[in-house]
């Protein structure tokens, strides 16, 4: 798209639900650092030689309640129903930053049939119900609807759409690695004789870890990604249920000494292959 053909087109319009920390950081950097985005036509940050997007309208609990982060209430409004977002036509997109995997389902697949692109980095949403999403954008088609999920799974890389455009042709046999940054940094520190409950706590005052760092210790969280890899990679639908799973939480500076003495260290890893090519 051209600066000019840019130039003369409205705004994307996107309606965030949820207003956590999460939806702070998006809504800072799409309005607050940016002073409103620009994205070009696959969805990607851009340039300012591309479509601008604004946030309109922010979906939450409590109205009430106090942000973390400043809203521009001459851009945006704060509103407590998520039908006063999906019922919006002037809406394009829709960012599902709530968590959970109930209502967000729910939000996901009305918002797809309205004909609005979606935005998440749901990863239990993504890992349960992916098929369901795929489904439902390709029964949107005609509304030239998009389902961006990239910033599930190793965003940085990024993975998603490397598995999806530069291996589509390929056979892949098997994927694996370190998708979960709080463990790998908290691994890290472990290595260098720090103990669990020290370094947690490091990881949690840093911003790393969560209050509540279940998800990420005990390997939920790689779980997660690693049965979404599995789908993109293979083509199969995983129950995440049934991916055998073992955190950190257990692991101590012992483990550690006889890591070393095998030359070796400890690392979470997520891996998913295909049981045919071993026979």
């Amino acid at each position: 798209m051209s600066s000019l053909a840019a130039a003369t087109l409205r705004p994307l319009r996107i309606g965030m639900v949820g207003g956590g920390t999460v939806g702070g950081g998006v809504y800072d950097i799409i309005m607050g650092r940016l002073g409103g985005s620009s994205v070009d036509t696959t969805g990607q940050m851009a340039s300012s030689s591309t479509r601008r997007c604004v946030i309109t309208k922010i979906c939450v609990r409590d109205l009430a309640k106090p942000r973390s982060f400043h809203v521009d209430e001459d851009k945006t409004t704060l509103v407590s129903d998520v039908n006063s977002i999906l019922d919006d036509d002037s809406i394009d997109i829709v960012v599902e930053v709530m968590g959970g995997t109930s209502l967000a389902r729910t939000v996901v697949l009305e918002a797809l049939k309205r004909g609005k692109s979606v935005v998440t980095a749901n990863k239990a949403l993504i890992a349960e119900h992916l098929s369901e999403i795929h489904t439902a954008v390709e029964q949107s088609v005609g509304n030239g609807v998009k389902f961006g999920y990239e910033a599930a799974v190793a965003g940085g890389i990024p993975i998603i759409s490397t598995l999806q455009n530069c291996f589509a042709g390929d056979i892949i046999n098997e994927i694996g690695g370190i998708i979960n940054g709080t463990t790998n940094y908290m691994l890290g520190k472990m290595e260098d004789g720090a103990d669990y409950d020290e370094v947690l706590k490091e990881a949690q005052d840093l911003g790393f870890a969560e209050a509540d760092p279940t998800a990420d210790v005990e390997g939920h969280d790689v779980r997660a990604k690693i049965a979404i890899l599995a789908k993109l990679a293979f083509g199969t639908t995983v129950d995440v249920e049934e991916i055998p799973c073992n955190g950190i939480s257990q692991i101590s500076s012992v483990d550690f000494e006889y890591a070393k003495l095998l030359n070796c260290t400890i690392k979470l890893i997520g891996t998913a292959a295909r049981l045919s090519q071993y026979g």
